[in-house]
């Protein structure tokens, strides 16, 4: 459906808006917004001043978990045609225009839930129809009318924010394209290091002796710990970065107009390469160098050579020029 046609209706919505007129340009922005989301904030914005605060607050209640659990499945949606980035994008996108679009109106939307439980109304039947003297028609609270329904029904009570759904959506969406891009970054470097954990987690838990060093044990004769297997590793993370930075950048900048909000975003990924890559470190200092693994003091300096230029690269993306390798990356 056209309403869920993304990121082309942004890129559609960029190409055309070229005048200097500053409130066309918002208004296209503004046709560029989810539908469903921009039907509830145009309601809203009328229903605001004309109808109790209670009252309002109540269909706000109702108005923004509806349009979060809209704009969920809209994600779905949009991942099953063009992939995780663009649906967690376009959740990052709107989830921060709703919450920007309720600021002003001041509101908790609170509200608490209640329901009739009658999990235990088996039991207090069972037991009703058990006892000898019932007592149905007496005056007192020992009236086995009014016993069976005090034991048999009780009243369930939940607290609801939209607020708070609201916020944990968009952290979610927010980890989601963190966990994606940095995959999309540096896959093969990731995919390293937790193969590095995996093996020494499984050793330590065999492991009785505190002086054993896990890490040398654990990696000396794993395969994709040889010196060749990780200088081909790092080489195909650094192919990674050099390709993938551009579009990522490109797809933030269609679905985020604000550059403060793609640097905010980009930040978590780039931490999160940066402490992979000290742990690769701490791995390499401490696997044994032995001829069948091919690590020797030339092969450190060179895996370390690499690990260094990519974090300069993380340290500065989109700036710094990965060098020239001679190393094979078939």
């Amino acid at each position: 459906p056209s309403d869920l046609d993304y990121p082309r209706k942004l890129l559609a919505t960029a190409a055309t808006n070229v005048v200097d007129d500053a409130v066309h340009a918002q208004l296209q922005v503004y046709e560029s917004w989810f539908p469903p989301m921009k039907a509830v904030l145009k309601v809203l914005s009328k229903l605001f001043r004309v109808v109790d605060p209670k009252v309002f607050e109540d269909i706000a209640f109702q108005a923004v978990q509806s349009c979060t659990k809209s704009l969920k499945e809209a994600a779905v949606y949009i991942r099953s045609k063009e992939g995780s980035m663009d649906a967690d994008l376009f959740l990052v996108k709107h989830l921060l225009i709703l919450r920007e679009q309720l600021s002003p109106f001041d509101i908790q939307l609170r509200a608490v839930e209640r329901q009739l439980d009658f999990s235990e109304a088996g039991k207090a039947v069972t037991k009703f129809l058990a006892s000898r003297n019932r007592r149905i028609f007496s005056m007192s609270t020992e009236n086995a009318l009014l016993t069976l329904l005090r034991e048999g029904v009780s009243v369930q009570e939940a607290s609801m924010d939209s607020k708070r759904d609201l916020e944990d959506a968009l952290r979610s969406a927010c980890n989601d394209f963190i966990e994606h891009s940095s995959v999309q970054l540096a896959g093969p470097l990731l995919g390293l290091v937790d193969s590095c954990k995996s093996a020494t987690a499984a050793l330590s838990s065999t492991v009785t002796t505190t002086n054993t060093n896990i890490h040398a044990v654990a990696l000396r004769e794993e395969p994709f710990m040889k010196a060749d297997k990780v200088q081909k590793t790092l080489n195909e993370a650094k192919e990674c970065m050099k390709t993938q930075l551009s579009p990522i950048q490109q797809q933030m900048a269609a679905y985020l107009e604000s550059a403060a909000a793609q640097s905010i975003l980009l930040k978590p990924v780039m931490r999160k390469i940066s402490r992979a890559l000290e742990d690769l470190k701490r791995f390499l200092t401490d696997i044994e160098e032995c001829e069948s693994n091919g690590w020797n003091d030339i092969s450190k300096a060179d895996t370390l050579g690499s690990v260094r230029e990519i974090e300069q690269f993380v340290k500065e993306p989109g700036t710094f020029l990965f060098k020239a390798t001679s190393e094979s990356t078939k």
